[in-house]
């Protein structure tokens, strides 16, 4: 049985039948995925219960279908789904609570990061991120103190994506974290966030053993406008992603430069059009 052939020739009973039934996990999956295409709601339970199906390709069938109907009683097994062993899985559980129109995604997704294993915990801070809702920050911020590294690195870049300044103060403590891809993350997020005030941080982040580190904190000085001079001296570092920005930052203080001058000579051009006592 071909997918096309399920999703445009059988009927909500029959597709049921096959997605509860049938012994090929393939025809299994096209029956989730053919049911979400028509929102056959009469299929929610079967749906939900297939979110457990031994086959990853039922699951992530089947966790489609679910965003495709968008009923609120399935956003606690969707974010549960968000812990699957399979990526895939993971994935279309995502796709699906990311395009929710309920602000109660939001909620659940919120819940899901107090009782959820630590995979589905960062799952739920990435779709959080990627559903935008900056007041949800302040709910990310005590994730920073998560036990689980991945975690925690997935709130400093949800914390980032979120845009709020409250995040700035407690992303900037990780700068002196013991992790590499914490400070990396966290010298990224700062310039993101657009936090003037840590660029003296920053800027001894250039010196991190790490390259990871110093290209991010490269990058976030770039962002600021700011330490051009102290970035443009990384040309001789020894990664590639360091020395680029520390290109970049040469050309704009070569621009800054050429700009001043211009204005420079222009004021004095003005300047000798009128006598002495006139000129502007």
């Amino acid at each position: 049985m071909q997918m096309q052939g399920l999703s445009s020739g059988g009927s909500p009973k029959m597709l049921m039948g096959y997605l509860m039934h049938h012994p090929s996990e393939y025809t299994r999956g096209c029956a989730a995925l053919a049911l979400g295409q028509v929102k056959e709601r009469r299929a929610l339970k079967p749906l939900l219960q297939s979110l457990d199906d031994a086959s990853s390709w039922v699951r992530g069938w089947s966790a489609y279908a679910l965003g495709q109907l968008q009923e609120p009683n399935t956003l606690s097994a969707l974010c549960n789904t968000l812990g699957d062993d399979d990526s895939w899985v993971r994935q279309q559980a995502a796709d699906a609570l990311m395009c929710f129109d309920s602000r109660l995604a939001d909620n659940a997704l919120v819940q899901s990061l107090k009782w959820g294993n630590a995979t589905a915990k960062a799952w739920s801070l990435h779709v959080i991120a990627g559903r935008g809702q900056p007041d949800l920050a302040l709910d990310v911020v005590p994730i920073l103190e998560d036990e689980g590294r991945s975690v925690r690195l997935s709130a400093v870049r949800a914390l980032y994506r979120l845009g709020q300044a409250a995040a700035i103060a407690p992303v900037s403590m990780f700068l002196h974290d013991s992790d590499e891809h914490l400070r990396g993350a966290a010298a990224y997020a700062l310039g993101a966030l657009g936090d003037h005030d840590s660029v003296s941080s920053l800027s001894l982040a250039l010196t991190d053993t790490k390259a990871w580190v110093r290209r991010n904190a490269a990058w976030s000085l770039l962002e600021l406008g700011e330490a051009l001079s102290l970035v443009a001296s990384m040309a001789k570092d020894e990664d590639a992603g360091v020395r680029l920005f520390a290109a970049t930052a040469r050309e704009r203080l070569r621009n800054l430069q050429i700009e001043n001058m211009v204005a420079d000579s222009s004021g004095d051009h003005i300047a000798g059009l009128f006598p002495k006592d006139q000129a502007v």
